[in-house]
């Protein structure tokens, strides 16, 4: 019966008559329910129950998480109790810690509904009265005035200087004023002003309107429905794990499969073939790896927490250092987010800043012209606060901080009429008198050139009224235009003296003398510029998203360090009429999308991405909600909504733009160091993998024991990686362009590092239990405890060769980094307890060592690493 209507491009009573009801009679409470039934009450869904078992047992899932529990289950049926355990420790602190991640979703919604959950003035049965905003049904009548939040989207029937506060969904901060007359053209959700929306809130006026929409068929709502389907995507680095695990997992599958096929075949025992299956196993999967990544972004978080940023989510610290574009909405993040008035100009040369004082008889009536024809005041107790139009706030907010109280000038002169500001004149009037003077004044404040065309008399140089002839006016005119240009607004005040009448009309408002403008602007946040060009410098591409008007989203671009032109913008309108490949196109040339509604920005964000981009948005209000949550890293600011914050992965505390751009170094750092920390780790597997190998190609007992590669994975390296991802920014981290987002974490030439490093690795481990048991025919308990030591403390000295991929050990500073000294000597006491403590040797099948044993190892050691770190000059030389 209600189809989805252009309801503002209709008359109030076309609306009336299509939702089938009477503006003085309202719903009848048979139709009321009837309509309940139909459409629903004016409520959000609930979103789905959320399980954090469900949370845990999910880590369960990965290919390689399987294969080791598939692994400990063998080793328990094989009787290797120990091997067993310790699979199952790592397992569990791993599912632990990535259990810690904290779901959003229904938080968001929980606060999205609560806006919903108030009272409204409602016409029903012919009677005004107040019901719960989730009972409104389409075809209410609704009422209201300034303060109250608007409960569902309706269509205005009538207005009494209405102007609505709708940020929330806009992210514009100024006023709208509200008009019933309908709109002839389609027209953005921006620029209907016959049309007031749910989460919004009157600021003055009063009027009535009918509902068009409830719940989640409002702007608000279906905002709150793409917010509980949207997720956000995996991070690069999520992605490249899920990829190599797979890899990893069916290599390690066709493995395992082609060796007991081999063992049977040779007739080994199937205790013994499952041993050296699970051996296999263990070497080739990293199980640390998920667990120790966890520990280096968690690491990473907490350094950006110092800079003034909480990331919600770990994974999010590793994306902001892959980011190739920030979409940042204009208001709230490149501006302040509130009007301020920085200046009085009289257009003649005296300008009267804030916070300064006036020196001249009519500055200081004009100071009184904006207060006096001013319907904005000042609520609360302690702190107090501004209510009333935007323009109007600021402009009383800006004469009291140069000294006039409202109050005081208020009990001075006596109002004795008035016409109230509206849409249609422009413009706000007062006659009022004072006790010392006969004669009444009119004080005039509004529109610039409605002003000035009521006007017979202006200021000249000298601050004395002079005649307004055509060239002056003129020359008037040119200055408004010259002060709106950069996106600046303008509010003219006026005077006329020696009036004798009581009240007054449209028609007294004339042979004014006009006085000056205020000017007022949404200050630009100041440490934006600089970030900004940081941000270019480091190849980081930034666009403007605005609800705004192209003239003034351009000037803010310009005022912040964009060089913007016009052909740079995209609008609203224009972007509905472009399909997606036709955008995808030049979506990279384009720096500015004004006039956009919220949905918009999800679309373009999706665009960005594929082409291959890795987007940061950022944003403070409802508007911006789908939008955060839709990129791949969504920045909230610290004053936004709760909402906003609540879909964003990081918050910033500061408000500060400067911020991002620190996020942004610091996951380069994070990337860098998890660079750093895999490389360092998958050497060590791999040569636990190549050593398993020569052992069997060389017909040699296996060099390691399940237990004992453990043991190295997870104890004696697992510190070492901690260290390593506190290693310092190096100094080339903002001057490079971003990492490809599609590209692996691995170049050639840190591939080549790992196989390097695992090879030397390998080869002195091999020839060392080689010579042990065949040359100098030592136990095999003793060969496997050296080899186990050899491994152990040559990786333990190459995490300082690992600290950079192109410099030596040296070059770094041995003491830059003093959590790798720390971790070194807490690996190494932590090994010496394996070999030495009775009840960990017979665990992991140990012996104890001797000094000359250690004297050895150490050379050995020393040796190695040597040999690894020559590498990076051999890589250097031959890419």
């Amino acid at each position: 019966m209600y189809g989805v209507e252009d309801y503002y491009r209709k008359s109030a009573s076309e609306v009336l008559k299509i939702l089938d009801v009477d503006a003085g009679n309202g719903l009848g409470s048979e139709e009321v329910d009837r309509r309940k039934k139909e459409y629903g009450s004016n409520t959000l869904p609930s979103p789905p129950k959320y399980r954090f078992i469900l949370q845990f047992l999910s880590r369960f899932k990965d290919t390689l998480v399987i294969i080791l529990l598939l692994s400990a289950g063998v080793s328990l049926a094989l009787g290797h109790v120990s091997d067993a355990i310790i699979i199952g420790v790592a397992l569990i602190l791993d599912a632990s810690l990535s259990f810690l991640q904290t779901w959003r979703t229904e938080k968001t919604l929980n606060k999205m509904r609560q806006r919903l959950q108030d009272v409204t003035s409602v016409v029903r049965n012919a009677t005004s009265q107040t019901i719960l905003s989730s009972e409104l049904v389409v075809g209410d009548v609704i009422e209201f005035r300034a303060g109250d939040k608007v409960p569902a989207d309706a269509r205005i029937i009538s207005t009494s200087g209405v102007r609505a506060q709708e940020s929330i969904l806009t992210g514009e901060s100024g006023d709208v004023s509200k008009d019933p007359r309908s709109i002839q053209t389609r027209t953005p959700m921006t620029s209907r002003i016959n049309m007031v929306y749910a989460g919004t809130t009157i600021m003055s006026g009063s009027g009535m309107a009918v509902v068009t929409a409830v719940g989640t068929q409002t702007e608000f709502g279906k905002l709150a429905l793409v917010i509980r389907e949207q997720k956000s995507p995996a991070s690069p680095l999520q992605k490249m794990l899920r990829r190599k695990g797979a890899q990893i997992g069916w290599l390690i599958i066709a493995a395992v499969g082609l060796l007991m096929g081999v063992g049977i075949l040779r007739g080994d025992s199937v205790i013994e073939t499952g041993r050296v299956a699970i051996t296999l196993v263990v070497s080739a999967i990293p199980e640390d790896m998920a667990m120790i990544l966890t520990i280096v972004l968690t690491v990473g978080v907490a350094r950006l927490l110092k800079k003034g940023g909480i990331v919600r989510k770990l994974s999010s610290g590793e994306t902001l250092g892959s980011a190739t574009v920030i979409c940042t909405d204009k208001t709230g993040t490149l501006t302040e987010g509130s009007m301020k008035a920085i200046e009085l100009n009289f257009l003649q040369g005296d300008i009267v800043h804030a916070h300064s004082t006036v020196t001249e008889p009519y500055q200081e009536i004009a100071l009184k012209g904006f207060v006096l024809a001013n319907d904005a005041h000042k609520v609360g107790t302690g702190k107090q606060v501004y209510v009333g139009a935007a323009t109007e706030r600021t402009a009383l907010e800006f004469v009291e901080g140069i000294g006039l109280e409202q109050d005081e000038l208020k009990k001075e002169w006596t109002l004795r009429d008035s016409i109230v500001f509206d849409s249609t004149w422009k413009y706000r009037a007062v006659l009022v008198d004072h006790p010392t003077q006969s004669a009444k004044w009119l004080f005039v404040s509004g529109a610039p050139d409605v002003l000035i065309e009521k006007s017979s008399h202006a200021l000249n140089k000298e601050s004395e009224p002079e005649l307004l002839d055509s060239a002056r006016r003129h020359e008037i005119s040119s200055q408004f235009n010259e002060l709106a240009s950069d996106g600046r607004r303008i509010i003219a005040v006026a005077v006329r003296r020696h009036l004798i009448q009581s009240e007054i009309v449209h028609d007294d408002v004339r042979d004014l003398l006009f006085l000056g403008v205020l000017i007022i602007e949404d200050p630009v946040r100041e440490d934006v510029k600089e970030s900004i060009e940081e941000a270019q410098s480091a190849g980081v591409d930034v666009k403007i998203i605005t609800g705004d008007h192209t003239a003034t989203a351009i000037a803010v671009a310009n005022r912040v360090g964009l060089t913007v032109e016009r052909g740079d913008v995209v609008s609203g309108t224009e972007l509905q009429g472009l399909s997606d490949e036709e955008l995808s196109q030049y979506i990279e040339e384009v720096k500015i999308f004004s006039r956009i509604e919220p949905l918009d920005k999800q679309r373009i964000i999706r665009i960005l991405q594929d082409n291959g981009n890795v987007v940061a948005m950022t944003g403070d209000g409802v508007n911006d909600t789908v939008a955060l949550r839709s990129a791949d890293i969504g920045v909230a600011m610290g004053s936004g909504t709760d909402i906003a914050k609540d879909a964003a992965d990081l918050v910033l505390l500061n408000n500060s733009f400067s911020t991002i751009i620190a996020a942004i170094k610091e996951g380069r750092v994070l990337r860098d160091n998890i660079r750093k920390v895999l490389v360092f780790l998958l050497s060590t597997n791999i040569a636990e993998v190549a050593i398993f190998f020569a052992s069997i190609a060389l017909r040699l007992p296996l060099p390691l024991l399940p237990a004992q590669i453990l043991w190295i994975n997870l104890v004696t390296d697992g510190t070492s990686d901690l260290a390593l991802s506190l290693e310092p920014a190096e100094s080339d981290v903002m001057k490079r362009k971003p990492d490809k987002p599609n590209g692996s974490l691995f170049g050639s030439v840190l591939i080549k590092h790992i196989l390097s490093s695992g090879a030397v690795m390998t080869i002195g481990t091999m020839m060392l239990f080689w010579y042990l048991l065949e040359v100098a025919g030592a136990e095999l308990s003793y060969a496997r405890t050296m080899a186990f030591t050899f491994l152990s403390v040559a990786s333990l000295l190459s995490v300082w060769s690992f600290r950079s991929f192109s410099r030596s050990l040296f070059s770094r500073g041995i003491l830059r980094n003093k959590w790798i000294l720390v971790s070194t000597s807490f690996s190494f006491g932590l090994h010496l307890v394996a070999i030495y403590a009775p009840f960990l040797r017979s665990f992991f099948g140990t012996v104890p060592l001797s000094v000359t044993d250690w004297i050895i190892i150490f050379v050995a050691s020393i040796v190695t690493v040597a040999v690894m770190d020559m590498r990076k000059i051999v890589f250097r030389y031959t890419q």
